[in-house]
């Protein structure tokens, strides 16, 4: 039973055949006109695919690519990249020249414009416009530009120690200003010789042997110098000693304080100040020492008033129990 239907299946001429057997008869079928179907169709048909579809970006970009179809769209096209290119040509060419007019206007003025006819300085009274102009390394005739105004700032306040500061500005087209300002004397050390180091309030030398003391000036005992240069900062044979005087100048500076005649330290522990050159008041450690000489001076107003030409000491090391002794 089953063998006939099976017969009836393959003699049954309305069952469809496979796709092998199509392809076969559409061979034949064209071959008795000498036909061959394309390739791809019979690649694409064995493989059972349809054509793939181009992206639409690649139709669009294949369209952009394609030339004009009409002459007319060529010529247009083509006078087109002409006027870019000339439109390119004529900024570089005006690029060029702008950056042309920029260096020959920046040679001139470092070669041959702005030349320095005019040094003018203000402010002098220690040393004369003739000293300053002669260690000034700014001469006339110079380049306004390319002076070098910090280094000659340098110079001044090193060659001529009383310059605390020498302010050096251009002014156009050919004048450079120099502003001095001056320092005093603020401490003396007096030397084994009896002769006196000078130095300003950053205890830089201003004189190595002054033979006299400047009034006003505050006294730095118990200090000996090691190396003294006009222009540098002085050097104490103990070198932590300078560092303890500094911060006793700050705590006075700090608390504006008047008639400080003296001061000295021996070691960090012990620093001193003297007062009016009767009142030595005694710190101690200089940690706090801003707060004890507070409390010292309330203590020096107290006796001002009860005895004003006394003579002696006043311990302050604690800024709560101070007590004077006198001498």
């Amino acid at each position: 039973m089953m063998k006939k239907n099976n017969n009836q299946k393959k003699n049954n001429p309305r069952t469809p055949r496979p796709r092998e057997d199509e392809l076969r008869s559409l061979d034949s079928q064209l071959g008795s006109f000498g036909i061959e179907p394309p390739k791809v169709y019979r690649r694409q048909e064995q493989q059972g695919r349809t054509p793939a579809k181009q992206p639409a970006n690649r139709r669009a970009s294949g369209a952009r690519q394609n030339p004009p179809r009409t002459p007319q769209e060529r010529v247009k096209q083509q006078n087109q990249k002409r006027r870019l290119k000339k439109k390119f040509r004529r900024a570089l060419t005006a690029i060029t020249l702008v950056m042309l007019v920029i260096v020959v206007l920046v040679t001139l003025s470092l070669t041959v414009l702005f030349k320095i006819d005019t040094v003018k300085i203000t402010g002098n009274e220690k040393y004369s416009a003739k000293q300053i102009t002669a260690v000034l390394p700014i001469e006339k005739g110079n380049n306004l530009f390319t002076c070098d105004t910090k280094g000659a700032k340098k110079k001044l306040e090193l060659n001529l120690p009383y310059i605390y500061n020498a302010d050096i500005t251009r002014k156009f087209p050919s004048t450079i200003n120099v502003a001095i300002t001056e320092t005093k004397t603020i401490y003396r050390i007096k030397n084994p010789d009896k002769s006196y180091t000078l130095l300003d309030d950053n205890f830089k030398v201003l004189e190595e042997h002054a033979a006299k003391a400047p009034s006003g000036s505050v006294e730095i005992k118990k200090a000996v110098v090691d190396k003294a240069t006009a222009g540098t900062t002085v050097e104490l044979s103990n070198k932590k000693t300078l560092d303890y005087l500094k911060r006793i100048c700050q705590t006075i500076n700090a608390v504006n304080m008047k008639k400080v005649t003296a001061i000295y330290s021996k070691d960090i522990n012990n620093n001193y100040i003297v007062y009016d050159n009767r009142i030595t008041i005694k710190l101690g450690a200089i940690d706090k020492a801003e707060q004890k000489l507070y409390s010292a001076l309330a203590a020096i107003d107290k006796l001002e008033k009860t005895n004003p030409a006394a003579h002696g000491e006043i311990t302050a090391t604690s800024d709560k129990q101070i007590y004077f002794t006198e001498k």
